[in-house]
């Protein structure tokens, strides 16, 4: 499914409206984003390998937001950037309440919970807005800072660098 030009735009003027934290931590960057809204946001860790992505679980307190802890760094700050998108693009009503015993209870069928909560899912359109939010966040995330004197190297990068340097340096 391609993006059309309309929804890349929504996304980009959501996205244009952010302040992106430099350097970049999700959970700060998600707290400063509750405290703008106006509404808590709750980050709920999901341990385990019963699955590796999330879920936004909205209720009339607070945001939740699942994700799993048994992958990488990168992929759970993609994880919460993807269930951020979903707040910032409104896909939030009473359905997300039923992807709460799937999270809780993670030893029932998927289809018996459906059949007893009627729960529905977000649309092929609203998981890719979405994502497409949260992709915009990380490259935003990434870019170096405007008064920056040169790109940002992080040390562990660097020091990968410098060892490879060294296989190929001639004395």
């Amino acid at each position: 499914m391609a993006v059309d030009r309309r929804m890349w735009r929504r996304c980009r003027q959501i996205v244009d409206g952010l302040t992106i934290p430099a350097p970049f931590e999700p959970v700060a960057f998600i707290g400063a984003l509750a405290h703008r809204r106006g509404r808590r946001v709750e980050l709920v860790p999901m341990p385990g390998g019963a699955t590796q992505c999330g879920a936004l679980v909205a209720t009339d307190d607070a945001d939740y937001l699942f994700y799993a802890t048994s992958t990488t760094r990168l992929h759970r700050e993609h994880i919460l950037l993807h269930e951020v998108g979903h707040l910032l693009c409104g896909h939030i009503d009473d359905r997300s309440l039923a992807a709460l015993p799937d999270l809780l209870l993670p030893n029932l069928s998927a289809d018996l919970v459906r059949r007893v909560l009627g729960r529905s899912d977000y649309s092929a359109a609203q998981e890719q807005e979405a994502e497409l939010v949260a992709s915009m966040i990380a490259q935003r995330a990434r870019r170096d800072p405007v008064d920056s004197p040169g790109p940002v190297t992080p040390p562990e990068v660097a020091d990968g660098l410098a060892r490879l340097g060294s296989i190929f340096a001639t004395d």
